[in-house]
């Protein structure tokens, strides 16, 4: 860890900005694993040059972002966590709606994002990946609710993303299903049912989108993944108002 310049006694915000990013960048990097410990407290004091108050704030703003946990008392300890898709899906949605971005446009955002990822698995022709779909498409068939099979559903679409490789596209999948499932779910509750059909028929798309990937059909795996999106848009905009702001998940 590296020192810093020693600040006064009391607590600088400037100065708990840098510490809390030097032990940010040790979490991110590996450096400190989850459930390491951190020293005492008067060695971080020691090793940053600075003072208990402000160290201490920078203990609170990486609690904040739930990079660590402390535990206070004469048994206490700072131990690390990891970063979470969940946490870092939860930042996003909220930097989204705060500017005032649509079902619409999340969308958009995954008509533009998922069939990239079919003609990728489609033109890799990955056995494993190939295997991977074809398993979810039976867990999907076999399921015995509407929320399993949305929930199935819903990894199906996340899944073939991540199989295309890309850890970013994967990522803000995973945050537009998010969001698109806070929508449907209040929507399921308003109408009291757990299933409002849009999963209906989604396990032969899926099924015929394995098939398509199997085969290497490139182009008919790309035309035939964006039909079923459509498909499934067009059921929301029936639905729910798409130019409306996106509202806090539950």
């Amino acid at each position: 860890m590296s020192e810093l310049v020693t600040d006064a006694e009391e607590p600088s915000s400037n100065a708990a900005s840098l510490v809390a990013a030097q032990i940010r960048k040790q979490i991110v990097l590996g450096e400190l694993a989850e459930g390491d410990l951190l020293p005492s407290e008067p060695e971080m004091i020691k090793r940053f040059g600075v003072s208990r108050p402000t160290l201490r704030q920078a203990f609170r703003i990486l609690e904040t972002e739930h990079l660590i946990t402390v535990q206070r008392g004469s048994r206490g300890g700072t131990t690390v966590l990891r970063p979470t898709t969940k946490l870092a899906t939860r930042y996003l949605s909220d930097l989204l709606r705060h500017r005032k971005t649509t079902l619409g446009d999340v969308l958009t955002a995954r008509l533009m994002i998922e069939p990239a990822a079919v003609a990728q698995l489609a033109r890799s022709h990955d056995a494993d990946a190939i295997k991977n779909l074809s398993a979810l498409v039976d867990e999907q068939r076999a399921a015995e609710d509407g929320a399993a099979a949305t929930k199935a559903a819903d990894q199906f679409h996340v899944r073939l993303v991540e199989l295309a490789g890309n850890p970013v596209l994967a990522q803000y999948c995973k945050l537009l299903h998010y969001l698109i499932r806070g929508h449907v779910r209040r929507l399921a509750s308003a109408s009291r049912s757990g299933d409002i059909g849009l999963t209906h028929g989604s396990a032969e798309a899926h099924a015929k989108l394995a098939e398509l990937v199997s085969a290497g059909a490139v182009h008919a795996a790309l035309e035939h993944w964006r039909d079923h999106l459509s498909d499934i848009h067009a059921q929301l905009a029936a639905r729910l108002d798409l130019d409306t702001a996106l509202e806090a998940p539950e």
